[in-house]
């Protein structure tokens, strides 16, 4: 191929500009690959971080899932030991009410219920109470409060009673 050179000198000058838009854009296009590499790089990044986390999670939930088995494990251990101590007592009558008010079985209380009946009737108060089942005092008196609506009583001293007839505590105690 054979080039046409124009006798005053302009091709020169042309060629020069187009090389130097040539490499210009060589420049740029390579500027913008190494932005592309960049943000390439940032995304790996932020997958393995993703990917970490995710990890993370599936360890704690994991664990949570070994601490409920744990927990599931001591509260069935605790169920039979104090179904064994408590069995279920039907209560004795009280004259003067009707047989359906005070016929409420004893394994009808949740173990809470029953451990809380059982430390009200030793005497414990609230704070003892919480302190011996390792919950807060607000926890104690939620738990009483159902207790009571459960069995209809309306003070501690009828808990007692209540206690009493259905053999938690010896009478005289």
């Amino acid at each position: 191929m054979k080039f046409i050179q124009p006798a005053d000198g302009l091709g020169d000058q042309a060629r020069i500009e187009q090389a130097e838009t040539r490499a210009g854009r060589a420049e740029a296009r390579t500027e913008q690959a190494k932005t592309r590499a960049e943000a390439a790089e940032t995304r790996t990044e932020q997958a393995e971080t993703r990917t970490d986390l995710a990890k993370t999670r599936a360890e704690q939930a994991e664990s949570r899932t070994e601490q409920a088995e744990t927990a599931m494990q001591n509260l069935v251990h605790r169920e039979a030991v104090l179904r064994s101590q408590f069995p279920a007592y039907p209560l004795k009558i009280v004259s003067g009410q009707p047989t359906t008010d005070w016929r409420i079985p004893f394994d009808r209380l949740t173990i809470r219920q029953r451990e809380i009946l059982q430390l009200i009737a030793e005497g414990q108060n609230t704070k003892q109470i919480g302190g011996i089942l390792k919950v807060s005092p607000k926890t104690v008196e939620y738990h009483r409060m159902k207790l009571m609506a459960g069995l209809d009583l309306h003070d501690v001293p009828g808990l007692v009673r209540f206690a009493l007839r259905a053999g938690l505590i010896p009478p005289g105690s």
